[in-house]
């Protein structure tokens, strides 16, 4: 009998867990952290996992969606993923917070998490440590944005320590697919690696006629190329200044490599330019890119050149028409000229239907994300319109970002949690060409940006993982030497 009324106790107890505190009074807005209020979210996002920033001596959260209900008590609240799954595949999710005070339950204003169309499941970042110097920590990760799972693709820290450093950079795919991937190696064992058709490889693609082996790729979206930016970039680090650091370019180009003929020709290499920055249309007929002008290059140099004189640079957009059939250039056309407004436009990214391109306008230079003043912009390529993306942009550094393959989400850099660290957020494009509230990619423990001493950078989607294991780049970069390219030289030079 004794066993049977313990029994009974406790299944009383849980059933009165199962509902809402009762006599529960209205209260104000809820604080949580990060802010997960009144946003839109992918279908198959993982769950935004939230701390309540209140005081309080209780805490219950309600979820409902549908006829699918889910309660989490305290502070952290943690949604387990198949509960999580379940809201989802009912639509928008309401959300009331429950906190209990000295004199009873008060019930927070509810908020809502609408749900959008699907992202793609995969995003690669690097991940820079808070020196400036040390590169030996440096990793490039990829995210499952639809669970917590996180790997490294390569660290330097593979690289053997004792011969030198490495510094990896400029990850970017073919088409959203991890099936043509590259990145770049410097110093220790450096080159271009590619992984094609479950293939590696390392070339160098420093030829006699440029200024350096390559930097910012952008792959052709129909045929073998990959449009490149040759650059000579230098950092100062500052000791009086809020903005720590500045890169910059002491000079840039623009080359073609075509990958089944193994050779590289140049795109633009003027003098007087700073060319940089490319990007294809998705016809890939058209190549966009920016470029800065300096009237006098003799005088620019002789006085310490970006050096000395970055703020003096500003990049303007341009585009030029590609024939992918013969590899024949159009004359380029000035698209958008910062320079008049005394503004420095950088990493332009054009959406998948080809109607709009996302931009990031600064001050000046080509490193946007030392500088706090740093936004996002977007044009209609079709009527040519143009505007900054106030619902995205922050009093911090917007940055560099990217599109999902449906063209309805945006993922991007910012600085706007505590002006040091870069994090990536999202954001979903409406249907009437506007963004919706931003928000950080979720993480397992809501309370990861707060302790992770580490920023993100270079945010790219894919639809599919990186079939290659860290274990068998490493292997393959440091004990591979990088063959060549040759130069291919236009008609007529």
């Amino acid at each position: 009998m004794k066993r049977f009324l313990s029994y009974l106790t406790i299944l009383l107890l849980t059933a009165s867990c199962t509902g809402t505190p009762k006599g529960a009074v209205p209260g104000t807005d809820p604080v949580i952290y990060p802010d997960y209020t009144n946003i839109t979210v992918p279908s198959n996002i993982a769950s935004p996992n939230f701390l309540i920033e209140d005081d309080a001596n209780g805490y219950v959260t309600l979820f409902k969606s549908g006829d699918v209900q889910v309660r989490i008590s305290g502070q952290k609240v943690c949604i387990p993923l198949r509960k999580w799954r379940k809201l989802t595949s009912q639509g928008d999710i309401s959300v009331t917070i429950y906190e209990k005070k000295d004199n009873g339950w008060v019930m927070m204003k509810p908020f809502d998490i609408n749900v959008g169309k699907e992202i793609d499941a995969y995003v690669t970042y690097r991940l820079i440590p808070p020196s400036f110097q040390t590169f030996g920590r440096l990793s490039i990760n990829q995210r499952n944005l639809t669970n917590f799972k996180e790997r490294v693709i390569y660290a330097n820290s593979m690289a053997a320590a004792d011969d030198g450093e490495q510094c990896i950079n400029c990850h970017s795919f073919r088409n959203w697919h991890a099936d043509r991937m590259q990145f770049h190696i410097r110093q220790l064992n450096g080159g271009t690696v590619y992984y094609m058709d479950g293939k590696l490889s390392k070339l160098n693609l420093k030829t006699d006629s440029t200024i350096s082996a390559a930097v910012y790729p952008a792959w052709h979206p129909t045929h073998d190329y990959i449009a490149y930016s040759n650059n000579m970039t230098f950092q100062n680090i500052h000791t009086n200044n809020l903005e720590r650091m500045e890169a910059f370019d002491d000079e840039s180009d623009l080359v073609l490599y075509d990958i089944y003929k193994n050779a590289v020709s140049v795109i633009e290499n003027k003098r007087d330019e700073y060319e940089c920055h490319p990007y294809w249309t998705p016809d890939g007929q058209t190549l966009f890119y920016v470029s800065a002008h300096v009237d006098d290059p003799d005088w620019f140099f002789s006085v310490g050149g970006a050096s000395v004189h970055n703020e003096l640079l500003k990049y303007n957009l341009y585009c030029k028409s590609f024939n992918p059939q013969d590899k024949s250039w159009g004359e380029t056309q000035l698209y958008y000229d910062a320079a008049s407004v005394d503004s420095s436009i950088t990493w332009p990214r054009i959406s998948p239907d080809g109607t709009k391109l996302l931009a990031c306008l600064s001050s000046h230079g080509i490193f946007p994300p030392y500088q706090s003043e740093a936004d996002l912009v977007m044009f209609d390529l079709g009527n040519g319109s143009f505007r900054y993306v106030d619902e995205i942009n922050s009093n911090r550094a917007e940055s560099y970002h990217s599109w999902s393959s449906n063209g309805r989400w945006v993922i991007f850099s910012t600085r706007r949690e505590d002006g040091t660290y870069t994090r990536i957020y999202l954001s979903y494009l409406k249907d009437d060409g506007y963004f919706t509230k931003p928000f950080p990619v979720p993480q397992k423990d809501p309370e990861f940006s707060r302790k992770f001493l580490y920023s993100f950078n270079v945010p790219e989607f894919s639809i599919d993982p990186i079939k290659v294991s860290a274990r068998v780049i490493s292997s393959f970069v440091n004990s591979t030497d990088p063959g060549s390219v040759s130069y291919e030289q236009k008609e007529g030079k």
